[in-house]
């Protein structure tokens, strides 16, 4: 026990050699703390006292099969369905607050709000009253909902009039029937989706991206066929450079050298090579020149018949300057590439124009997705619902057969909810006093901390255990009277700080009213 008792004096000097530290941290965090205690918004809680006959056939309509229960299961029941999502659906749009919900996400958040803030409970001595409450910031709102919330227990509960199994089955009916709507709306929703989108589906990308790289080899091929072209075109311009535009003729062999009709003979038999580079004999183009080929010879033969001997020497002499049909021939094949190279351009700004649709339809992808994932979820919350109506009205014809009739729920306000003058929460003393418990313990904590990092031995035997070296002797410190009145004024002022922040904690809790108002403004 002593042991146990110099350690722990051992610490705790340690921890004093920081005391600034601890003092320090201590009134940083209780600054803070109050701050933000300060800076909390009142509660207003408005609440009213409900009195229930609960014998009803209500809870077995909704729960399964008719059975004994006491009072407090049927309170709890009436409560369950009170907080349900279409009642406080129906209490967010009475009481305005919808209005800040334009999604019906953020109106689910709404709908979670209200549900974590109300309180609906039975009295201990007496089950059959229970109180509902509501908490908010604003009180005129406090008593909206909580005037709200009785207005839609009445209508879940049929208001005060006697009502029977059929009519819980005629609501269950109406209620499918809608939900059979939606979920109707939103398979056709679903159905016009996956057809404005066909290809684009995340069941489809395979398809899609199988397009695209389609798309990109057939570009890849035609950029490739133009270079060809063009690198034949060169090598034509080339051996046209070589040629002479025109060659002299021999003006005694007219005939048997060449015509005019051997000339578009020539330029045709050499576009008919060129198309055989690239097509067969059977190639539309090819059988079409093959054709003109035989009427130009036919032609030559028959003109030939009809000139006499005058004319053929004029015709010759006519000759003895004629076009190099080598010329011709290449300038025809360069044409011919010209226009193979233009046509091949057209088709790869087309492929260029496909892909690059393909491409911007990739950042589209996530974006089809994620609507449909949406639409998914809408249908299979429509189709959850629909099914557990269904299971409910099988409960309903089961309840109806076992219990012949039921009485209703007798719903009488004895306090109405009221417009709350003062705040209900929330409890600044206390959390203004953790925040001092917090700050303190922070302080102190650090200090030990840093006693634990840079321990100091302050007695001869705790050094000697250290070590394991005996200790000759000590030196006792003799503080002269100067350092006597540093320490005497150190400790006052340590002292004094620590006064001053209770006395600072006693203003915040006396002063608390004030505190909150000119911090709320501030921040």
């Amino acid at each position: 026990m002593h042991e146990l008792l110099k350690m722990v004096l051992g610490y705790a000097r340690g921890t004093w050699r920081y005391r600034w530290l601890a003092l320090a941290i201590a009134w940083g965090v209780s600054l803070a703390g109050w701050m933000y205690v300060a800076q909390m918004p009142d509660q207003y809680r408005s609440s009213a006292k409900v009195h229930l006959d609960t014998d009803s056939i209500l809870r077995p309509l909704l729960r399964g099969l008719t059975v004994e229960v006491n009072v407090g299961q049927r309170v709890q029941l009436l409560s369950q369905t009170l907080l349900s999502q279409p009642n406080l659906e129906s209490l967010a749009r009475a009481t305005d607050l919808h209005l800040q919900a334009p999604t019906q996400a953020d109106l689910d958040r709404v709908v979670d709000q209200l549900r974590a803030r109300i309180r609906i409970g039975p009295e201990r001595r007496q089950p059959n009253l229970f109180n509902i409450s509501y908490t908010d910031t604003d009180p005129r709102k406090a008593q909206e909902v909580v005037q709200a919330l009785l207005n839609v227990f009445m209508e879940t509960t049929l208001g005060e009039t006697r009502q029977d199994t059929d009519l819980a089955q005629r609501f269950l009916e109406q209620q499918i029937r809608e939900y059979e709507q939606r979920l109707i709306e939103a398979e056709e929703r679903r159905a016009e989706f996956r057809r404005e989108n066909v290809g684009l589906m995340p069941g489809d990308r395979g398809g899609y991206y199988s397009q695209l790289q389609t798309i990109e080899s057939q570009l890849e091929d035609a950029q490739l066929q133009i270079r060809e072209v063009q690198n034949r075109r060169e090598e034509l311009a080339r051996q046209m450079a070589r040629e002479k535009p025109v060659i002299e003729g021999d003006t005694a062999n007219w005939w048997g050298a060449t015509s005019p009709y051997d000339a578009r003979i020539d330029n045709m038999q050499a576009q008919i090579d060129e198309l055989l580079l690239r097509y067969t004999e059977r190639h539309p183009d090819v059988v079409s020149l093959r054709r003109t080929i035989a009427d130009l010879e036919a032609q030559r033969d028959e003109d030939l018949a009809m000139l006499d001997d005058s004319q053929v020497t004029s015709l010759a002499e006519q000759e003895a300057t004629r076009t190099n049909p080598v010329y011709q021939s290449l300038r025809l094949a360069l044409s011919a590439a010209d226009a193979e190279i233009a046509s091949l351009q057209v088709r790869v700004g087309q492929f260029e124009s496909q892909a690059q649709q393909l491409r911007n339809m990739v950042d589209t992808i996530p974006q089809i997705e994620a609507e449909m994932s949406r639409l998914d979820r809408d249908y299979e919350v429509n189709r959850s619902q629909y099914n557990t109506l269904i299971q409910r009205r099988e409960t309903a014809q089961m309840s109806q057969v076992v219990e012949e009739r039921g009485e209703q729920v007798q719903f009488r306000i004895i306090e109405p909810p009221r417009q709350p003058r003062t705040a209900d929460g929330p409890n600044r003393p206390l959390f203004f006093a953790l925040a001092l418990l917090v700050g303190l313990g922070a302080g102190v904590g650090a200090a030990f901390l840093l006693s634990l990092l840079r321990p100091v031995f302050d007695n001869r035997k705790t050094l000697m255990n250290e070590t394991g070296f005996p200790v000759l002797g000590s030196v006792t410190w003799m503080m002269s009277p100067a350092q006597t009145a540093r320490m005497r004024l150190g400790l006052t002022t340590f002292a004094a700080f620590t006064g001053g922040l209770l006395v600072l904690f006693a203003g915040v809790l006396l002063f608390e009213g004030p505190l909150h108002t000119i911090v709320s403004r501030v921040i």
